[in-house]
């Protein structure tokens, strides 16, 4: 079976860029599905088959989809809050809302165009959002920026890959390593900035022995 002649053959599907609205969609609400991976593959394959109207259709459903994603994450945390389920009323997950939700109306663009990046991130800044009531009409602007952004990036990812390699199998293989390897470490970055910092602890007392001061 040549894999390149099938993946050619998927890529040129009407249904692909369906899969990955749909997929973009749950990812919005819903983390572990992998909305970076399935795009820079998608994106990648038909990249690399030269098809730049499915390359643009992709895309278009990619930053779409997103933002219909976060869109329902902000509808969800408009309607059932941050303390309906008892996990979310964990410390940790607590201190992270507390501080995510102080600072949504201060400075939304910047925890909305940083939290597409990270997948549990997005979820938790756009549920909080409509938690804390952040104004929809704020919102959909900005969720629509970081999710074209965000479509941008994936292409750029399997562009590259697709030049670098040639093929559809090597040039998807290549951008969802790529993705991945992004993926870790602006998940980490995030998940330290839309953590709290600890409370410094209080230095102990002295010790004493009871006995009276020296005269």
């Amino acid at each position: 079976m040549d894999l390149n002649a099938l993946l050619a053959d998927i890529a040129a599907s009407p249904w692909v860029p369906l899969v990955v609205l749909l997929v973009c969609v749950l990812d919005g609400f819903f983390p572990p599905v992998p909305s970076e991976t399935t795009v820079v593959a998608a994106l990648a394959a038909t990249v690399a088959t030269g098809d730049p109207l499915q390359v643009s259709v992709i895309a278009v459903a990619a930053a779409s989809g997103a933002v219909a994603g976060d869109s329902i994450a902000y509808g969800l945390g408009r309607r059932i809050g941050l303390e309906r389920f008892a996990w979310m009323r964990r410390p940790a997950v607590r201190r992270v809302a507390d501080w995510t939700r102080a600072r949504v109306h201060r400075s939304p663009a910047v925890l909305i165009l940083a939290g597409r990046y990270v997948p549990v991130g997005r979820v938790a800044v756009n549920a909080t959002a409509g938690a804390s009531r952040l104004a929809y009409r704020r919102f959909l602007p900005l969720s629509s920026v970081a999710a074209i952004a965000w479509a941008l990036v994936c292409l750029a990812v399997a562009t590259v890959s697709a030049t670098w390699f040639g093929d559809p199998l090597w040039a998807s293989l290549a951008a969802v390593a790529v993705m991945l390897v992004l993926g870790v470490v602006l998940d980490a970055i995030g998940r330290r900035r839309l953590s709290p910092a600890a409370p410094a602890r209080r230095p102990a007392p002295p010790l004493t022995t009871g006995r009276a001061p020296a005269p």
